[in-house]
């Protein structure tokens, strides 16, 4: 009955932490669109006669900040940001669930919940909020315009090399999909995975399963740990070992809980009780194939 039960956990955060990404995703066309709208607006003065070319970079300098602003202060994109960071609370009740079954008397202790909560928070509003992905906004668009002002013919060609850097073409994604994608997916993945470490940490757990999803790309460190059962010194000994594809710099004995296979990284160690984990050793599945 425990199993069951951690199987329908599982897949309720598994799903959540899904439905968190896709939203992000299917908003992010229109955050792209208003972006694009506001920076054409925004440089919609530069001159585009060569003469002027030292005075356009002055110009273009000074609406630097401006154009990282247009980022971090678009309403639908923040909204989305307090949406991840809000699915955070659910992800933990439902983490606390998942505890519930390997332990009888487990209950939250509400210190660690708020701290944990609050540094997660924290760095993924930093990470799609703060100066790293407005400087990168901002200096690529400085950059785009510098080689372009002084040499397109016209408004209307400028603002079509914006909209397509910015809001991507049939040929290439927008300019910042990939890394706010990526943030998003790792900022879900990395909060279960800490609070299930840090509360493990905390009654002193020994075993966990390796599980999540395979997919296409899915690299060869979690296919071959995926849905077997490990020691907890089994798992730290993983942070010892060299590179491997995708692997997230940092990554030790202590922070392999918590980064697993890396980036994008679909898998989590839940844990387990020994009589989970005595079981997979007679059926063969403890251990590394």
């Amino acid at each position: 009955m425990a199993e069951k039960n951690q199987e329908k956990i599982i897949a309720a955060i598994e799903a959540l932490q899904a439905k968190l990404e896709a939203d992000m995703e299917s908003a992010l066309p229109e955050v792209f669109k208003q972006l694009s709208n506001e920076v054409i607006d925004l440089v919609s003065e530069l001159s585009l006669d060569p003469e002027d070319r030292a005075k356009n970079l002055l110009e273009i300098i000074a609406l630097k900040r401006k154009i990282g602003d247009a980022l971090v202060n678009n309403a639908l994109y923040q909204s989305q940001v307090v949406a991840i960071t809000e699915g955070f609370k659910e992800l933990a009740n439902l983490s606390d669930d998942f505890m519930s079954t390997i332990l009888d008397d487990y209950s939250r202790k509400q210190d660690l919940y708020k701290a944990i909560l609050k540094a997660n928070v924290d760095i993924t509003k930093d990470a799609l909020l703060g100066a790293g992905v407005k400087g990168n906004f901002e200096n690529a668009i400085r950059e785009l315009l510098k080689a372009n002002i002084g040499g397109v013919g016209n408004k209307r060609e400028l603002r079509s090399i914006l909209t397509q850097f910015i809001e991507g073409s049939d040929m290439e994604k927008p300019f910042l999909q990939r890394y706010i994608t990526q943030v998003t997916n790792d900022s879900v993945m990395t909060f279960n995975r800490e609070y299930l470490n840090t509360v493990s940490e905390d009654l002193d757990i020994q075993y966990y399963v390796y599980s999540g999803t395979i997919i296409r790309d899915s690299r060869p460190f979690c296919v071959a740990r995926a849905g077997r059962s490990y020691t907890k010194e089994q798992v730290k000994s993983w942070g010892k070992l060299g590179d491997w594809q995708g692997k997230i710099p940092g990554t030790n004995e202590k922070t392999i809980f918590t980064y697993c296979g890396g980036y994008n990284c679909r898998h989590s160690l839940w844990p387990q009780t020994k009589v989970n984990y005595d079981n997979a050793v007679a059926d063969g599945t403890a251990g590394m194939k």
